[in-house]
């Protein structure tokens, strides 16, 4: 093949997110967070092209993935002799060449995250976790090489409209508002190897110079309207709350003043410093609430995702369809059959809620004496919370969400608006509650009746019909 097309793809992180790799720890590595940055060999962080390759292909229509980018795949054998089943493997004709990240002045993020106990309503023991994550406004180069006989081809077409209509994700935690990502610009450079010109450059430049001032502008985002379309709302919108006391989602790490730590435990603020609510908490609180709903009713087996350390989600649920599952630990223990999967990621998807016009106050608090009544010595603390302030919660879904999630998901937004569950820490003690805003409010009035409708019509569809009673004297 003579002619090398070369596609060069800029791309803007629109929210946190980065490909973690837990491998990077060490023996000493106690300090760093569970999941730390992926970096390459000069320490700083960097997005391997396989991730993107994955994207990618997930992107393509199904009919064209394995002619794009290849698949190994069990096929049968091409001897007649022998019709056993052989592994096949395609090449992919579309190579990744590398990817580079160009950081903006901002430093790494880092965010903790934790289970919630479904007996007792708090953190559950043992799940503390954190992860970096690189700022929004990070740009990614990705470099692509397409190799033809000729200058014009059907293959490089197709690469680039799929380019054009890419939603890029990078790394995990997709559902809950990290790696989302936007598409800038795709430059096009072909280098015929059969010309002297094309030779002379493939020869003596290297690296990223080859898509050099020659290359062609085939995207552009400011001639997209706003590029790829965006993944649709569940409900049709985004929904507005106001915080009706204070609200405290802590970032892990304390104040300092003059260079050393105080008592004051931070919040939890993103890239630009404003208070945050992120979408994991969005997801836990209200998955939490789906499955006792669910489970109250009676509707079917729900599982209780996390119970204690051997057990946990059970992957064949409606909440696990919806809201993902991961493989419980221990699962392989005794006679339980091995699951086919480490787990699936889930059709709704929680973005981060910045707080907008809120105050943010320091609050004391001191413990109780047991026995004097008083406070006890040296059990004073305090905390940052925001008071006031309004956020948008949103739900969005990349799959079909089933029809007693979407009902308890609007009885359980119900209950949130209502004052029944709250968000954050100290939700016992006035912290964490959060109203609805009129639209927000009339759309859940609106909505109840016919949730509590469908949660009727399937319990009523699941409940056994008792059999007539026999008439042993007409017997």
């Amino acid at each position: 093949m003579s002619v090398i097309h070369l596609l060069e793809a800029e791309l803007e992180l629109t929210g946190p997110g980065a490909v973690a790799a837990p491998e990077a720890h060490s023996v000493g590595s106690v300090l760093r967070p569970d999941l730390p940055l992926a970096r390459d060999g000069w320490g700083d962080p960097y997005v391997p092209g396989t991730s993107l390759a994955g994207s990618l292909r997930q992107q393509a229509p199904k009919n064209r993935r394995r002619d794009m980018f290849g698949d190994v795949f069990k096929g049968v054998g091409s001897s007649e002799q022998n019709d056993t089943d052989e592994t096949t493997t395609i090449a992919s004709p579309v190579r990744i060449l590398g990817t580079r990240l160009t950081m903006p002045d901002l430093p790494v993020m880092r965010r903790h995250r934790t289970a919630v106990d479904r007996h007792r309503a708090a953190a559950k023991a043992t799940t503390l976790h954190s992860r970096e994550l690189l700022p929004p406004g990070t740009e990614l180069t990705l470099w692509l090489r397409i190799d033809t006989e000729t200058t014009a081809s059907p293959l490089v077409d197709e690469v680039i409209a799929l380019l054009s209509r890419w939603r890029p994700r990078i790394g995990g935690g997709r559902t809950t508002g990290h790696g989302r990502a936007e598409l800038i610009t795709v430059r096009h450079r072909v280098v015929d190897l059969s010309t002297p010109d094309g030779l002379h450059h493939w020869l003596t430049v290297g690296g990223p110079d080859l898509v050099d001032d020659r290359a062609t502008v085939v995207y552009e985002r400011a001639q997209q309207a706003g590029g790829a379309p965006d993944e649709p709302y569940l409900f049709g919108r985004a929904l507005e709350f106001r915080i009706a006391d204070a609200l405290h989602i802590g970032s892990g790490a304390f104040a300092e003043r003059s260079g050393r730590r105080t008592d004051v435990a931070q919040i939890l603020r993103d890239h630009e410093g404003s208070p945050v609510v992120p979408g994991s908490t969005w997801k836990g609180i209200l998955r939490t609430r789906v499955e006792f709903i669910l489970r109250s009713v009676g509707v079917g087996n729900v599982c209780a995702s996390v119970r204690d350390d051997t057990s946990g989600s059970c992957g064949v649920c409606v909440v696990c369809c919806a809201f993902g599952w991961t493989e419980p630990s221990g699962n392989a223990a005794g006679d339980a059959k091995p699951s086919e999967s480490v787990g699936a990621r889930g059709r709704l998807l929680f973005a981060d809620s910045p707080i907008r016009d809120g105050r943010v106050k320091v609050r004391n608090h001191v413990a109780i004496d047991r026995v004097f009544g008083g406070a006890r010595d040296e059990a004073l603390f305090a905390e940052e919370v925001v008071e006031d302030g309004h956020l948008a919660l949103h739900i969005r879904h990349d799959g079909t969400v089933p029809d007693l999630v979407r009902a308890a998901l609007v009885l359980a937004l119900a209950d949130m608006a209502d004052g029944l569950i709250g968000v954050g820490g100290g939700t016992t003690r006035g912290y964490g509650t959060l109203t609805a805003q009129p639209a927000t409010s009339e759309w859940l009035t609106a909505e109840r009746p016919t949730a509590v409708q469908t949660l009727r019509v399937t319990r009523s569809a699941r409940t056994p019909v008792p059999a007539p009673a026999t008439d042993e004297v007409s017997a």
